[in-house]
């Protein structure tokens, strides 16, 4: 025996139209709720290795240190290049990546998964002439062929960082040198949130901060708001109104 209820059942072939909207809206708000949770993950997770890589270079450059006699192999370009041109016999460009790569064994370590900060890559010989050619760190010029005794906080001072730049140079003689003296984390104006005024480049990589190394081969996440000035110019005194001015504030 049939019922009703099994004729209008038997009778049904598809959704009707507002079924079928309720169905996608539902569809579209967890989708809604789920992509920024599952984004952030992904973004935890690069975060995660950009602190693996920067703990790396943090070890390899605290063992350089001590296989040369307590010498940094330098802030902006390597031990054995010009100071004032970077240049070495060769005509190459070091930075103290490349010359710790004996010790990390693989230049990955130079890259950040969430973005790749400089690539000097060419296929012209006369241009060729950066090594490393490409990656996410900017290495700290107030270290530069000093010896480690020179560093007065060596775990607030940073050694690495995420940057647009292979090194951060500015920051030497800041008061004088810089256009309109030292500008939001020297010259990749990470303080301000955008590299060189652009802003499709932002300079908070991860979760509206960065991650550092520091000389003490600690490694840490920071939001810019919590980095100073300190914690680049190593030679600032704690008596300095800019000791404790964090760097998304101008000089």
């Amino acid at each position: 025996m049939r019922t009703e209820f099994g004729d209008q059942m038997k009778g049904r072939t598809a959704f009707t139209l507002v079924e079928l909207l309720v169905v996608i809206a539902v569809i579209g708000i967890l989708a809604a709720l789920l992509f920024p949770v599952i984004f952030s993950a992904r973004e935890s997770g690069r975060r995660t290795t950009c602190i693996s890589n920067l703990s790396q270079l943090g070890h390899a450059w605290s063992i350089y240190v001590q296989d040369y006699d307590e010498h940094t192999p330098g802030g902006v370009y390597a031990l054995f290049a010009d100071p004032a041109t970077g240049r070495t016999i060769d005509g190459h460009r070091y930075t103290p990546l490349w010359v710790l790569l004996p010790y990390t064994k693989s230049e990955a370590v130079y890259v950040c998964p969430s973005q790749l900060g400089w690539n000097f890559s060419t296929t012209v010989p006369a241009l060729n002439t950066h090594r490393p050619r490409q990656g996410s760190y900017a290495s700290n010029f107030e270290l530069v062929q000093i010896s480690t005794a020179k560093v007065p906080r060596p775990a607030d001072t940073i050694v690495f960082c995420d940057s647009y730049n292979p090194w951060q140079n500015c920051s030497f003689g800041c008061e004088d040198t810089c256009p309109d003296g030292c500008h939001s984390f020297i010259w990749d104006r990470i303080g301000r949130g955008c590299y060189q005024g652009d802003c499709t480049k932002p300079t908070a990589w991860h979760h509206d901060g960065i991650c550092m190394a520091f000389a003490d081969s600690h490694v840490k996440w920071k939001r810019l708001s919590s980095v100073y000035y300190s914690n680049w110019v190593a030679r600032l005194k704690d008596t300095d109104p800019h000791y404790t001015r964090p760097i998304t504030l101008d000089w």
